[in-house]
């Protein structure tokens, strides 16, 4: 039985708008994706240009693609402008020029044209997208490669696009492309799009600043982004700052949506209908080819590059032979002439459908429906043969009813987040993962409570409790960048998988959340600020569920006990060892090179000077300034030069404690009777410290020193 997407139909009703649809049959269709083809052609033999645009497209078919995108959505016209800016001045930054420099703008321009066969439904929708819908949006991105493919593309911008998704470490590709094996150009206009996606207000969020965006780039470098890049993008800017932003809003001026001629609008429509068609197959079909008249490869979508594990760059426009896909029959042995369907529809000149077995790699046979369409001009000779693969080992495409249930068994009810079964079910996968591998990618765990929850119940209700968490999801999933997996623990829990991301890179992913929780503003809280402890911890080899989460528990407590609103880090060493987990933030403290704490002094009040000239004889300090109520001291030596460098515990600090009345008295289940002076600690470096991390560790040590000396809680 023939689908309905290989029905054959001629007629072409009259278009109704830039936005409607031609409604025509999908063998025309397919048929204008092969004129699209001789269209180059053409073009190319009537061209007498030699600037290199048409070295690398056609120039009309470069002005038809940006005129439907613009007739489908001018704001992604105008962002993809700013993208190819972006990406052409940190390729000039790094040396590009000529040809080279020409394909990567136009890949810039046309990275996200396949978004003109996204519906309408998903493509403007202004609320967040269902499970389904992000499925159905993934798939833009094949779609503008097979069309660029059959408007006979440069190769090396079908490579570029192709290859803007991988991340830097491989682990997005299955590790074939990990590092330089990354085409330079797609690491390039993958930081581009992020710059640009970033700086640009969103339907859920502002734009960020530059240094906001800087500093996110950088916490993906190595990872997601190379840094190398990162910083060329980083030098430009700070070398030509003026010209960097007033030239961005140039773009925007420049490029204001203009109206359509009707020849324009006419063709728009086309592009529109093409793109629209393209997007069923790809939503419902596993990949497919196109030949021309002479056998020739014009299209060979990313799909069935990677069903069939054949690169489309090194079959387009070769000859199509009954071994170019390794195709088999029922009983695994290669196919006859007679038995390749390609030779059967060109017989009987009719659609048909065919079953045949695909060898992968490895020699696994997997079961295969082929949908074979010829296309005939008006004078009835061949113009070419389409052929749509669909993989029958996965089966049909699972009922809506059957997603509903996934989805619902996944997802936390009240914020759509993940629930705690499917956090568990994910990092347990993650961690058979990275079990089994040799050499694993690093793989991170954030641990997070919603500081002092139970008063804001308490005291706005549980309706305005339940805000709270909606928004602290939704700020933590638009706040993640790089494939992490936000989910609610439970009450006001939530956890953070990173993946990719070693413990360095995620406390500074935490530490990122934490201060964008403490400016999330709720018209309903009034003044009430709002806060959230972190604790992070990284897999270690012999981890288990219950052991990572363990342990990134105990860092969250920790990070409860001293203080609220700060990120502590534990590995296996430290929580083994008795070890205090690493604070890597503080309540009161915005600059990273002062450290701010407090505690209370388990001793009175009267004595705590002679407690103090104790703690500096015994530490070798120096006692700069004294007072009944206050203290300076110098701790540490400095080297020969004013540097911190990596091994820093003796580097000099100067300690200021100041001590106050004496503590209230605890409840009737504490130890009411002991005294208790609250005291508070305020350490800064003396030196240069080129990492901030440095000198927190220190602050860090020296405050749980004190701490000990005076029998703190």
């Amino acid at each position: 039985m023939n689908s309905p997407l290989i029905a054959n139909s001629n007629s072409m009703p009259q278009q109704q708008s830039v936005h409607g649809s031609y409604n025509m049959g999908s063998s025309q269709i397919l048929k204008e994706l092969i004129a699209l083809s001789t269209e180059h052609e053409e073009f190319s033999l009537e061209s007498g240009e030699t600037d290199f645009v048409d070295q690398v497209i056609s120039r009309k078919h470069l002005r038809k693609l940006l005129t439907a995108l613009q007739a489908r959505d001018a704001s992604t016209l105008c962002h993809s402008r700013r993208v190819a800016f972006l990406a052409k001045g940190i390729a000039t930054n790094l040396g590009w020029e000529g040809i080279h420099l020409k394909r990567l703008e136009i890949a810039a321009l046309l990275h996200d044209i396949g978004k003109i066969g996204v519906p309408d439904h998903i493509m403007l929708k202004p609320g967040k997208l269902t499970s389904d819908e992000i499925e159905l949006m993934s798939h833009y991105h094949n779609i503008g490669i097979d069309v660029l493919q059959a408007c006979q593309t440069d190769h090396e911008v079908l490579t570029i696009l192709s290859q803007t998704r991988y991340h830097f470490s491989g682990a997005t590709n299955g590790f074939q492309y990990i590092g330089s094996d990354v085409h330079q150009g797609a690491r390039i206009l993958a930081i581009a799009d992020a710059y640009d996606s970033l700086a640009t207000d969103q339907v859920y969020r502002a734009g960020k600043k530059h240094d906001e965006i800087m500093a996110i780039l950088m916490e993906a470098a190595g990872t997601q982004f190379d840094g190398n890049i990162v910083c060329a993008l980083s030098r430009w800017e700070q070398n030509e700052q003026d010209v960097f932003h007033d030239a961005l809003l140039e773009v925007n001026r420049l490029y204001q949506p203009k109206p359509f001629s009707e020849q324009e609008a006419q063709e728009a429509n086309l592009i529109n209908n093409i793109f629209s068609y393209l997007f069923q197959i790809e939503s419902l079909y596993d990949g497919f080819y196109i030949v021309n008249a002479d056998f020739q490869f014009l299209l060979f979508s990313p799909g069935l590059e990677k069903l069939a594990d054949i690169r489309a760059i090194d079959i387009l426009g070769e000859a199509w032979t009954a071994n170019s896909l390794p195709l088999t029959n029922k009983e695994g042995t290669s196919l006859t002439r007679a038995e390749c369907s390609m030779n059967r529809v060109i017989a009987n000149g009719k659609p048909m459908t065919t079953e045949f077995m695909l060898e992968r790699p490895g020699g696994r046979l997997i079961n295969i429906e082929v949908q074979s369409v010829p296309m005939f001009g008006e004078d009835g000779h061949l113009m070419g043969i389409a052929e749509i693969y669909r993989d029958l080992s996965r089966g049909l495409k699972r009922p809506q009813e059957f997603n509903d249930l996934k989805q619902a068994a996944s997802m936390d009810a009240l914020t759509s987040v993940a629930n705690r079964g499917e956090l568990e079910t994910q990092l347990a996968i993650m961690l058979s993962r990275f079990n089994k591998e040799t050499d694993p990618t690093p793989l991170s765990l954030m641990f997070i409570d919603a500081d002092h929850f139970k008063n804001i119940n308490d005291s706005y209700g549980h309706s305005v409790g339940d805000d709270v968490l909606v928004e602290m999801a939704r700020l933590f999933q638009h706040e993640t960048y790089s494939g992490e997996l936000v989910g609610r623990y439970g009450g006001e829990e939530f956890v953070i998988l990173c993946p990719e991301t070693d413990l360095e890179h995620a406390v500074k992913k935490a530490e990122r959340l934490r201060l964008a929780v403490s400016n999330l503003k709720l018209e309903k809280l009034e003044k009430t600020g709002l806060s959230a402890s972190f604790g992070v911890a990284q897999v270690e080899e012999g981890d288990s569920v219950e052991s990572l989460f363990r342990r990134a528990d105990s860092a969250l407590y920790h990070a409860k006990e001293t203080g609220r609103n700060k990120v502590c880090s534990l590995t296996s060493h430290q929580l083994l060892s008795g070890i205090d987990p690493i604070s890597d933030s503080v309540e009161t403290t915005v600059d990273e090179m002062v450290f701010e704490n407090t505690f209370q002094a388990l001793i009175s009040s009267d004595i705590i000077v002679y407690k103090l000239g104790g703690f500096v004889n015994d530490n070798g300090a120096k006692l700069t300034e004294v007072n009944t109520n206050r203290a300076v001291m110098q701790l540490g030596k400095s080297g020969l030069l004013p540097f911190w460098g990596k091994t820093d515990d003796r580097k000099p600090v100067e300690v200021e404690v100041e001590f106050g009345c004496a503590a209230k008295k605890a409840n009737s289940n504490s130890r009411s009777s002991t005294p208790r002076v609250d005291v508070m600690i305020r350490i800064t470096p003396q030196g240069w410290v080129k990492k901030p991390q440095l000198f927190q560790q220190r602050a860090n040590r020296v405050y749980r020193l004190l701490k000990d000396y005076f029998a703190a809680e």
